[in-house]
């Protein structure tokens, strides 16, 4: 190991040990305590400390205001339990909370705590804040949400199923949903690209466009069952 590695291992378990003594640090009071623990190490000096607590806020290792460390956030069996739900399924606040048995506080809390220390990422998707997987694709952020939800993946199934262009009222009767909804996911798909819009005897008719649809399919390859 090298002198810098060894410096980075030491300040990291110093401030594992400050922070079971403290329940909030700034910068300044953390340099102090390391400092004095390390006056006899040659290699580490206040300078060098001082770089490697930058880096290790600038990767989110430790976020100065706060007692947690990103190696013990989702110890934590709610955190956890929220950051495996969200890999799996890209929600919003009030869908995570029926999804776990949650209430808000407490969900926000978490979700906060996720964010900072980059587990997870927020997008506004359609006037909703979506939560993604830190490291997910943001490109594919929309496709991702609604390919997720089980009305739309109905929707398409039967689309591809008739494999012929279709009114929201048959689509709708088939499935035993609401017009409206069908609707709101119907100009969302061909938002998206993946529905074909034609006039036919001044009528509008929706098709799924196979070909989009499949080419996403490979593009988020393990997203969808």
């Amino acid at each position: 190991m090298s002198s810098l590695d060894n410096a980075k291992s030491v300040v990291l378990e110093l401030v594992k040990e400050y922070l079971t003594k403290k329940t909030f640090f700034s910068i300044r009071e953390i340099i102090s305590y390391i400092n004095n623990r390390v006056r006899y190490n040659p290699n580490i000096n206040e300078n060098r400390i001082e770089l490697i607590l930058k880096d290790l806020i600038k990767k989110r290792v430790i976020i100065p205001g706060t007692r947690l460390m990103k190696n013990n956030i989702i110890e934590h069996p709610k955190r956890n339990e929220i950051y495996n739900y969200i890999k799996k399924n890209p929600s919003n606040i009030n869908e995570i909370m029926r999804a776990l048995n949650m209430g808000s506080n407490q969900a926000l809390w978490h979700l906060s705590c996720l964010e900072k220390f980059l587990f997870l990422r927020s997008k506004k998707i359609n006037n909703h804040r979506i939560f993604f997987k830190f490291d997910s694709n943001p490109e594919l952020d929309e496709l991702y949400y609604y390919l997720k939800k089980k009305i739309v993946q109905k929707i398409i199934n039967f689309m591809k199923k008739e494999n012929k262009t279709l009114k929201i009222t048959e689509i709708a009767n088939s499935l035993k949903k609401n017009h409206s909804t069908i609707k709101k996911y119907i100009d969302i798909l061909a938002d998206l690209k993946l529905i074909k819009i034609e006039k036919i005897k001044n009528r509008i008719v929706f098709q799924l466009d196979t070909k989009s649809y499949s080419k996403v399919r490979k593009s988020i390859q393990g997203v969808l069952n």
